[in-house]
């Protein structure tokens, strides 16, 4: 599944049109805050085949960046 271009524009707005990524992996501390511009990606705090579904409630906003440090980029 994937996110309407609604809930995209939600999850932007929400974000502040900034990266909302907390993930250590990425080597930043606390919230990444890259401006998002150009490519960026809705991503899934919990997979759709895990029972996760496309809402405001489970959506991050993530540069591109971090969105491929994801284990699931790709998939």
């Amino acid at each position: 599944m994937a996110f309407s271009q609604d809930v995209k524009d939600q999850v932007f707005r929400r974000a502040g049109g900034k990266c909302e990524c907390e993930m250590t992996t990425c080597g930043h501390r606390g919230r990444c805050n890259a401006m998002l511009r150009g490519e960026w990606h809705a991503h899934h705090r919990k997979a759709v085949a895990s029972g996760g579904d496309d809402s405001l409630g489970t959506s991050l906003a993530m540069c591109a960046t971090c969105n491929r440090n994801t284990g699931t980029y790709g998939r």
